[in-house]
């Protein structure tokens, strides 16, 4: 989780040298822990995309309640807390700085940053935490659920984000 230094140094500009850009993009040790507790805390996987990863898939559908085809649509690429904006991007790269092409690192891992947990993600991966953006961009009005802290008379807004763990489609 950024920091309140981090985050106010976020607001007050000085990209000086990477400054602006969260710890874990220019920090390969706390980029990893992070990275370390989205796989022990919210099961970020699978290791390799590339592999079909059934078990992993297979356990993702059983958890969220749907086929595996759809667990493997809720992607990190997709998610509403991964974040691959330009500025973003650059902070990535400079992190990875003179370890070969960051360009070609960040596009062959489709690179981005997870909001949730901190760290620099890959696009094809997912874990528990997968965001997705409301229904009220698709027109359709959001119900809160029956444990939701959304509920109650005195909600006047739509949330933004809705998460969508165990949900059905």
């Amino acid at each position: 989780m950024a920091t309140i230094k981090e985050t106010m140094t976020q607001l007050m500009g000085d990209d000086e040298a990477g400054e602006n850009c969260p710890t874990a993009t220019q920090d390969i040790t706390i980029n990893l822990r992070n990275r370390a507790k989205a796989i022990n805390s919210a099961n970020y996987g699978p290791e390799n995309p590339d592999l079909p990863n059934t078990a992993f898939w297979k356990k993702k559908a059983d958890e969220w309640e749907v086929d595996i085809e759809d667990a493997k649509m809720s992607r990190c690429g997709n998610c509403a807390a991964f974040n691959q904006e330009e500025s973003m991007l650059d902070c990535i790269e400079k992190g990875i700085g003179g370890e070969g092409d960051a360009e070609e690192v960040i596009d062959k891992a489709d690179l981005g940053y997870c909001e949730i947990f901190d760290f620099k993600c890959a696009a094809s991966r997912t874990c528990d935490a997968w965001v997705a953006e409301s229904d009220e961009d698709e027109g359709e009005d959001y119900e809160a659920g029956e444990n939701s802290a959304m509920e109650g008379d005195d909600m006047e807004d739509k949330p933004m984000l809705v998460i969508k763990i165990g949900a059905k489609k």
